[in-house]
């Protein structure tokens, strides 16, 4: 519901975005890649190789997100900062699929550790974002992506990257879809 707009609540329609958004779209793009990474990888941020049109594309979309975000926030638009975090993250679910790196570790492994590292390194921009609205989540989120605590979960670190080589825990699932009590 945008900021000082009548909406109007249901619980199904609160069920349909848990599951959607949170568990279908940002849950499951994190736990496939970071189960990825921990299966194929090592268990650490893959070292990414040469970056594609598709990886420049998707990394440069998740860029603006501080901007938009900023600039959204400062007018009170929330609901157009979470429009345009769950673009991106809709898109990136697009590069994860078309890209195949359940493919890839077979024919490209190198390639795989990059698209790895370009859909790891844009959820954690997506995290870094989100912690106003979701401040518990996305501690989680963090954590499995071993993002130091303090200032690098700052807006002022959005600009730096993952390091390669960094160790990461086992990865579990951050948004498990809702599922009513019977």
């Amino acid at each position: 519901v945008p900021f000082g707009a009548d909406g109007s609540y249901n619980h199904e329609t609160i069920v349909a975005r848990i599951n959607g958004d949170l568990a279908n779209n940002f849950g499951n793009l994190a736990q496939r890649s970071l189960s990825m990474v921990a299966k194929n990888c090592g268990g650490v941020v893959p070292t990414p190789v040469e970056l594609l049109e598709a990886d420049q594309q998707i990394l440069g979309a998740a860029g603006k997100l501080l901007e938009i975000n900023r600039d959204a926030f400062s007018r009170q638009e929330f609901s157009k900062a979470l429009e345009a975090v769950w673009h991106v993250l809709g898109d990136t679910n697009a590069y994860f699929a078309e890209q195949e790196p359940w493919k890839l570790k077979k024919t490209d492994p190198a390639r795989m550790a990059t698209v790895l590292y370009v859909t790891i390194e844009i959820v954690r921009k997506v995290a870094l974002l989100l912690q106003p609205v979701l401040p518990q989540a996305m501690t989680s989120m963090l954590n499995a992506l071993a993002v130091g605590e303090g200032s690098a979960r700052t807006f002022e670190s959005f600009e730096s990257a993952l390091i390669p080589g960094t160790e990461l825990p086992a990865p579990s699932p951050v948004f498990p879809r809702y599922e009513e009590e019977k």
